[in-house]
């Protein structure tokens, strides 16, 4: 193996390492929630504006990004905010301190999501074994996927509860942080210069972008439901009590999501969204069967159903983003459509949030979980009508 390849290996890796690090504090919280209400006093509303405030920060430092990504530190010192991050969750005492540290790890979230990709695309990988390909491809999900399992099972079996997981996240955090400088030769700022406004027009020009749209937004939403507010559910309606238990169901979704994001199907992109429609409206329906039921079964077959739904929906609507764009607006295009998904996100905890406030949990909850069942349904219409 050449000196370059090594170095391309070794580069990818680190860098993969790190967003995969990097987005284990999405799912991290995700088993506490129901101790920090029983700790702190927070209600299942606050609870919902959490995550929120973590999406929001996310779509923060995708915005900034473009502007600070140059310079070859900007890793490390999104790492170093990331500490931050896990002191003030680990040293919590009350709503303000989760908010800020919700904040301000979706910033790091977003200038990582937005930055490392653009590296790893740059890194010439044509000779480095498929493995490593495939790490770092799906190393935001794998994140995602290991944050609640195991925070869950830190929760459920290891002392300190709710605080050795902080622990553990910032010593894996300083050890990682030396190696995040930006490689040489590398710029993560290089992209597109195509204007947004034509991007955007060229986005929604077609039925093909449009439903690609709707399924990233129904994808987004339906996960964050389940992460912000799934632990929540069980420990309140189904009487779930254990962080093990919670903290797998909320991984299962992304598990799988980053599992069936790689299948790859005989059929057309859009196609492959309809796939993805199909299960995120069945998996939609699950959520309420599970509320109304008071059914972890539900529960269990909504976080697979949404979680395949979610692979093959945003792989088939990547690719029709992708494939509709030309070369020069490409990578904008891309941002912007995870951009709009992350809205949904947003949306299903802020919304859901305020509703808890006048109809309850439960309502609110099955409602916004109807909404997005619907929603995937007339997206899979729209699409079998073209």
């Amino acid at each position: 193996m050449s000196t370059l390849t090594k170095d391309a290996r070794r580069s990818a890796l680190v860098l993969a390492f790190g967003l995969m690090l990097l987005h284990m504090p999405s799912g991290l919280p995700a088993p506490l929630y129901p101790v920090y209400q029983a700790t702190l006093g927070i209600t299942a509303a606050t609870v919902s504006m959490l995550f929120a405030t973590y999406v929001l920060g996310t779509l923060v430092g995708l915005m900034v990004m473009p502007r600070i990504v140059h310079h070859r530190y900007v890793l490390v010192w999104a790492c170093v905010l990331s500490i931050a991050a896990d002191v003030m969750f680990l040293y919590a005492n009350g709503a303000f301190a989760l908010f800020a540290g919700h904040l301000v790890q979706g910033v790091v979230l977003g200038v990582f999501t937005g930055a490392v990709p653009v590296l790893l695309a740059q890194l010439d990988l044509s000779n480095v074994n498929k493995t490593v390909g495939r790490f770092t491809t799906s190393a935001n999900a794998v994140g995602l996927a290991a944050g609640p399992l195991w925070s869950g099972l830190l929760l459920e079996f290891a002392p300190w509860k709710g605080q050795l997981v902080w622990v553990v996240q910032i010593v894996a955090t300083l050890a990682v942080m030396p190696f995040m400088r930006v490689p040489a030769g590398l710029s993560a700022g290089a992209g597109d210069q195509a204007p947004i406004g034509s991007v955007v027009k060229s986005m929604l020009s077609g039925v093909p972008g449009r439903i690609a749209l709707l399924t990233g937004f129904c994808a987004f939403a339906s996960g964050g439901l389940l992460a912000s507010l799934g632990s929540v559910v069980l420990e309140s309606i189904v009487g779930v009590r254990s962080g093990g238990v919670q903290g797998f169901l909320v991984a299962l979704c992304f598990i799988l999501s980053a599992i069936f994001g790689a299948v790859h199907l005989k059929r057309s992109d859009l196609g492959v969204t309809g796939f993805g429609l199909v299960f995120n409206a069945v998996g939609s329906l699950a959520l309420v069967g599970g509320v109304v039921f008071s059914s972890i079964w539900f529960i269990v077959a909504a976080a697979v159903l949404c979680g395949i739904g979610q692979g093959f929906g945003l792989q088939g609507a990547t690719q029709l983003v992708a494939v509709h764009a030309d070369d020069a607006s490409r990578g904008k295009a891309i941002s912007l459509f995870f951009i709009w998904c992350y809205l949904g996100t947003t949306i299903a905890s802020f919304g859901v949030g305020g509703l808890i406030t006048l109809v309850g949990l439960g309502a609110a909850f099955n409602g916004f979980a109807a909404f997005v069942a619907v929603l995937s349904l007339f997206g899979l219409l729209w699409g079998r009508s073209r």
